[in-house]
């Protein structure tokens, strides 16, 4: 059976929340987001340019309805 492909948004840090995305049985850090929008962005940058494409997002610690901008 395949590893599953999956991207965690880990809880909120005074300095942010890492964003991992789980490849491969292996998890590789895409960054650090301070805002909703910057979980897109770091999403974008990993090459997952539509909604479309992305994997399944795993929010730890609350979801987007948690950030403030």
């Amino acid at each position: 059976m395949a590893d599953s492909v999956y991207i965690v948004v880990h809880p909120l840090a005074g300095d942010g929340r890492s964003v991992v995305a789980h490849v491969h049985a292996e998890d590789r850090a895409l960054g650090v987001a301070h805002s909703f929008t910057g979980v897109l962005e770091l999403l974008r940058a990993a090459g997952l340019e539509t909604a479309d494409g992305w994997p399944p997002i795993r929010w730890l610690g609350g979801g987007p309805e948690e950030w403030s901008e």
